[in-house]
């Protein structure tokens, strides 16, 4: 069982900039709040870095529209790697534009448990990846509440450190020598939730699609097609039902890097990001979220998923579970901005996950 434990040195931040306030938006537009914090993982031993958020309103929004949102964190760990990344969304307009994604740089070592469903008792084995990221969406709404946009992928990866006799050299696996990924395509959305941080009601659709290949100067060919959908419901006394349905398809050649992953911090929490990797992936995941005290929030979860080489390859007995609890400690009043503390478990199988916003 491998288990990620993250540990928050300053839970409770202080707020830097800006007051937390509902009453506050009428006199202040923006805020930031810095968290420190420190890490320990089966795959990097001791990190330690920081976090920052940074809300705010572009020049000429109204006190009601949705806040913009930057996630600015960096972080070193004992084994010589680096993490640093920047997700960002940006509204202007009064929503009529949506711009949003990640600038990042990663440096790390992951662990690799084969293709498909055929590996379940597999242990894994390390490899190292370093990589530049670039992940651009910009959307403008143009009929009703759908947005039409446009998405950019480069992905620069550096693969080293392969286990020599190991799985993933022995199964030349597309990308294992690493190589320059960029893609483009394109994306309809549809966002009707009440809030952007922590919905309590309504619902979210996205469908899109990217082509890698060399008429974006990508070292592959494969083209990736997924929908994201979710649904919240309010259900009395500030707690919130929430559904989330993700499907994803890859055509081509993609790189094992960038097949379908189960796992992580947002899909089927519990599994290692990759335990099971594919071409095609469904996934449905369910949570209860609900108030405590002050400015804690409960959370019960689950999800099921599933993943198969063909569309026609998925089987029943494929499928796996997951649940898991969470706490959720409110940083921002006004937005809603919430850490998130979540331990989710499976067969075999469980994980600590700490960061900022929902899962879905």
């Amino acid at each position: 069982m491998k288990t990620t434990l993250f540990l928050l040195l300053c839970f409770g931040a202080g707020l830097l900039y800006g007051q937390d306030s509902k009453d506050s938006l009428q006199q202040s537009s923006s805020r930031i709040v810095a968290l420190p914090i420190v890490f320990l993982t089966p795959e990097t031993s001791w990190g330690f870095g920081a976090a920052g958020i940074y809300t705010f309103r572009l020049p000429g929004e109204s006190p009601e529209s949705r806040p913009s949102q930057l996630q600015l964190g960096g972080a070193y760990t004992l084994e010589n790697q680096v993490l640093a990344y920047l997700p960002f969304q940006v509204f202007a307009k009064a929503g009529q534009y949506n711009v949003y994604g990640e600038l990042g740089y990663y440096r790390y070592t992951y662990f690799y448990y084969g293709i498909g469903n055929q590996y379940e008792d597999y242990d894994g084995e390390l490899f190292d990846l370093a990589f530049p990221r670039v992940r651009l969406n910009a959307a403008r709404r143009t009929f009703g509440q759908w947005y039409v946009g446009f998405r950019f992928w480069l992905d620069d990866m550096d693969v080293s450190g392969l286990e020599p006799g190991g799985l993933l050299e022995a199964e030349g696996a597309t990308g294992q020598s690493g190589g320059l990924l960029t893609a483009a395509g394109g994306f309809l959305l549809l966002d009707q939730r009440d809030n952007v941080f922590y919905p309590t009601a309504g619902h979210y659709l996205e469908l899109g699609a990217v082509r890698s290949g060399s008429f974006v100067g990508s070292q592959f060919d494969f083209t990736k097609y997924a929908l994201d959908a979710r649904k919240y419901w309010s259900a009395g006394t500030g707690a919130v039902v929430a559904l989330n349905a993700y499907l994803e398809a890859n055509t081509g050649d993609p790189p094992f890097t960038h097949l379908a992953l189960m796992g992580g911090t947002r899909r089927m929490r519990g599994f290692y990001e990759g335990r099971y990797r594919d071409r095609q992936m469904a996934i449905l995941q369910a949570s209860y979220r609900f108030p405590l005290f002050w400015r804690l929030k409960g959370a019960v979860f689950g999800g099921l998923g599933n993943v198969a080489r063909q569309i026609s390859g998925f089987r029943a007995q494929n499928t796996r579970w997951t649940a898991g609890l969470g706490l959720r400690f409110l940083l921002l009043e006004a937005e809603q901005v919430h850490v998130r503390l979540d331990y989710g478990f499976g067969e075999g199988t469980s994980g600590f996950y700490l960061t900022v916003g929902e899962a879905f």
